[in-house]
């Protein structure tokens, strides 16, 4: 699990920062340390780009971060506010506060969003019944459909009387789409820019005590075959 890798009761020194990539971090910080997102409206912005700069939202993390409802809790680690912070404050062009809520939401399940792994569309018959044999497939009349349908074709019955009959076909769903699996993918690099704006953040800005952000990332598209981890 990633929040394993991040020993949450460790207060270390300033000589002693351990290096983690920023989903670690963000688990740790949602899910261990239980921070939560608080979306401050007083904070100095510009153009709608969140805070004027990380140093604001370090020195203001306190009222930014987290505060465990209940008794006999302790308080969240001083990072894990600077990440909550950090992330409250994702500009619009990152999504903004869905975006946040979003990050905080899959940190605390530690997941990452369902990007539809091996997903293709299907075709499935539009409507089913049940009778003695089984589960068949709903069928129509084709004459329905206009000039893109068929005929009744005329057909001899065993009185030699001569019949219409119905061309049928069987009217279909195709289950997901193309466009619901590109929406998904899309939904999916959205967050992974979002996770790279934060990590660059945190790289250029610091203000962590006790990690320290590394290059690390999850797969940029893990649906495309022979993608290394973490490429950009």
């Amino acid at each position: 699990m990633m929040v394993q890798a991040i020993q949450g009761g460790k207060r270390a020194g300033i000589d002693q920062k351990k290096e983690v990539s920023i989903h670690a971090l963000l688990e740790w910080a949602f899910r261990r340390e239980c921070a939560r997102l608080d979306f401050a409206e007083d904070g100095k912005s510009i153009l709608g780009y969140g805070y004027a700069s990380m140093t604001a939202m370090i020195l203001r993390h306190e009222q930014l971060g987290c505060r465990i409802d209940g008794g006999g809790r302790s308080e969240p680690h001083p990072d894990a506010d600077a990440v909550a912070a950090a992330v409250s404050a994702l500009p619009e062009a990152r999504g903004g506060r869905r975006m946040a809520v979003w990050i905080a939401e899959l940190a605390r399940a530690g997941a990452v969003p369902d990007w539809m792994p091996d997903a293709a569309p299907r075709v499935y018959p539009e409507d089913m019944y049940v009778n003695q044999h089984g589960s068949v497939a709903k069928t129509k009349d084709a004459a329905h459909l206009g000039a893109s349908g068929w005929p009744a074709q005329p057909r001899r019955n065993r009185k030699g009387v001569i019949v219409m009959d119905p061309v049928t076909y069987c009217p279909i769903v195709i289950r997901p789409t193309a466009a619901h699996i590109a929406r998904r993918r899309r939904d999916y690099l959205d967050w992974w820019g979002a996770l790279m704006e934060i990590k660059t953040t945190f790289q250029a800005y610091g203000g962590l005590s006790a990690y320290t952000v590394s290059n690390d990332m999850p797969p940029r598209a893990p649906w495309q075959r022979g993608l290394t981890q973490g490429e950009n």
